[in-house]
């Protein structure tokens, strides 16, 4: 949508209106023309709540539309995977091809929706896209407000997008089948020789380069999917992935699947971050939605309630 010239032209300096014009795909809107103001928000230099910074940045991009045609707009993976997102398909959204993310179960989806109300998006104001998972942090516009799919910050990833602030400290873990010659290790050490795999882009990818550094070149799959088929069909010894990933694809899709272990942390903490388009000023709103949600418990609370029994794994020794 293209904000009004005139709107521009005498509220550039008070609103900053003109500064944001580029951001337009932030907070999405239905309606498309434009019509005479009387009220423009004048910009805090610091917001005390999630829900005032967002109303700030609505009334100052689209005061022409009116905020309450605003929706949010989040993406993430299709398949939507279990813990993350749970639910199953509904006649309702039945594109999404293992769970529906509107209904809101997994962590993910409970963040989401936590986070889309304290910004004062109720539910029906929450719309979803599916995207692939190296999409997610690849430079350019983006055509959602921010996505989450257990998308763990690096510094490198910050040349195309922008990050939230952590919402899931995550570790690492190793997948194998019993009887491989793996599936008993207890350190990385007896690993030098195994056939590892991971989906491409990801940090369980580097975790094999850097960390375990086999003497046999890992194995790169296209997704998480074929990661999973990929040892099933005995291509590898073992994958990497996130902790609770881990728990989902030994109890549902490998019915031999064994976790090995999770595996110790290399360099700082690894944490699962929101992207959003680079200079999205929605990034400082999320942020405090995230800090309010710590600060009262609500983050704990959803962690528990959806990953409690999914990060119960012995560690590798390093």
């Amino acid at each position: 949508m293209a904000a009004c010239p005139a709107m521009l032209e005498q509220d550039r300096k008070k609103t900053g209106c003109r500064r944001w014009a580029p951001r337009l795909a932030v907070l999405s809107m239905l309606a498309a023309a434009c019509a005479p103001q009387e009220y423009h928000a004048n910009t805090p230099s610091e917001y005390q709540t999630a829900a005032s910074c967002a109303q700030v940045n609505r009334d100052n991009l689209y005061t022409a539309a009116g905020y309450a045609n605003a929706y949010l707009t989040v993406a993430t993976g299709d398949p939507a995977f279990p813990p993350w997102w749970e639910g199953g398909t509904s006649d309702e959204h039945s594109k999404w091809t293992l769970n529906d993310p509107y209904l809101g179960r997994g962590f993910e989806g409970a963040v989401t929706f936590e986070v889309a109300e304290r910004l004062g998006f109720p539910e029906h104001r929450v719309r979803f896209v599916p995207i692939d998972f190296n999409d997610s942090f690849a430079p350019g516009p983006k055509g959602f407000d921010f996505v989450l799919q257990q998308i763990s910050y690096l510094p490198e990833r910050m040349e195309g997008v922008d990050f939230s602030d952590g919402y899931y400290d995550v570790n690492q873990a190793l997948v194998s089948v019993q009887g491989s010659p793996i599936a008993l290790a207890t350190s990385l050490e007896e690993l030098n020789d195994a056939r590892l795999g991971a989906p491409i882009g990801t940090t369980s990818l580097k975790y094999i380069e850097d960390k375990i550094k086999p003497s046999t070149q890992p194995t790169v799959y296209d997704d998480l999917t074929a990661a999973v088929q990929g040892l099933k069909n005995g291509q590898v010894d073992g994958i990497v992935v996130d902790l609770p990933s881990a728990s989902y694809i030994t109890e549902e899709q490998i019915s031999n699947g064994v976790i090995v272990g999770r595996l110790p942390t290399a360099g700082s903490q690894e944490h699962f971050a929101m992207a959003f388009e680079k200079g999205s000023p929605l990034v400082e709103c999320v942020n405090l939605a995230l800090q309010e949600m710590k600060d009262d418990g609500t983050l704990d609370e959803i962690r528990r309630e959806w990953l409690s029994d999914k990060t119960d794994a012995p560690l590798i020794e390093g």
